[in-house]
């Protein structure tokens, strides 16, 4: 209810002229001052568990450059590297400033607003810790300046990303290789056969070659033609060897010879599931049919 007790030539909360201006001065800023990075959204929303907040396979298959500014200007915020009960963590924590009328020029409008889970990634951070998680998006940083109700920006808070084998696949290279340097891969051995396969084309196992009726189905993270060395992850069913491996994209067939599902080949980390299991074989006699009896 207007009341006339401020100056309406000078203090009008109405005049979207001047929440226009404000609008294309905090744009402006951002275009000097920022940096180009990629917003790139959950691809299966839907899939969430509403009660738990979870969902059983994120996939991010697109991403999308929009211009940024970086508000965290000294170093990393939040409770950074330390030593829990679990080993050492890593809780690096940023925030950036995204403009709402670059993301909404940039983003498909079925996305209103930058999603907590969807990730930016940002290349000028160094390392694996230029993919960041969106944990909270603060639509009201600005607090109405002028009356606006629509947020001129959003600051997002970001957090490193702690990938743990989603589908990642968005079409840009330097995004998809930091999931081929950290994901868990296990290498096929292949005999005779034919074509070529591409990295995170589907992979299948079928009674007649055909996708629909696969048993199995993995994708592919590297393909080394002369040694016959496939590196699949996001492996679903058991794969069989001595049986023929079809891909889904360019037709190419090859035996299974063997693999061993333990093995996991991961270009920055070390796992100790081989070591494991030999000592696990000098403990424990398998060779029991009966471990609790005689027969």
């Amino acid at each position: 209810m207007a009341m006339g007790l401020t100056n309406h030539y000078f203090n009008n909360y109405a005049a979207q002229n001047e929440q226009r201006l404000l609008e294309d001065l905090v744009v402006e800023s951002v275009k000097i001052m920022g940096f180009e990075a990629f917003y790139i959204p959950i691809f299966n929303p839907e899939d969430r568990d509403i009660l738990y907040g979870e969902d059983p396979l994120k996939k991010f298959k697109s991403a999308y450059p929009v211009e940024m500014y970086l508000s965290t200007v000294f170093q990393y915020e939040g409770d950074r590297d330390f030593f829990s009960k679990f080993g050492l963590e890593i809780r690096n924590e940023v925030s950036v400033i995204l403009t709402k009328r670059s993301f909404s020029e940039r983003i498909p409008n079925s996305i209103v607003r930058p999603r907590e889970g969807d990730l930016v990634y940002i290349p000028v951070i160094n390392g694996v810790g230029n993919l960041m998680e969106i944990t909270f998006t603060d639509h009201t940083k600005d607090f109405f300046a002028l009356g606006r109700k629509l947020p001129y920006f959003y600051e997002l808070k970001l957090e490193q990303y702690r990938y743990s084998q989603e589908l990642i696949a968005t079409g840009v290279e330097e995004i998809d290789s930091i999931v081929q340097d950290v994901s868990y891969t296990i290498n096929f051995n292949l005999g005779a056969g034919s074509g070529n396969f591409d990295v995170t084309e589907i992979v299948y196992q079928s009674p007649d070659g055909t996708y629909a009726n696969n048993t199995c189905q993995a994708s592919v993270q590297d393909w080394d033609y002369p040694s016959k060395t496939l590196g699949i992850t996001y492996m679903r069913g058991e794969f069989i060897a001595n049986t023929a491996i079809y891909g889904q994209d360019n037709g190419a067939s090859y035996i299974l010879t063997s693999y061993n599902p333990i093995s996991a080949v991961i270009k920055n980390d070390t796992y100790d599931n081989d070591y494991i299991n030999l000592q696990g074989d000098a403990v424990t006699d398998f060779s029991e049919s009966n471990p609790f009896g005689s027969i």
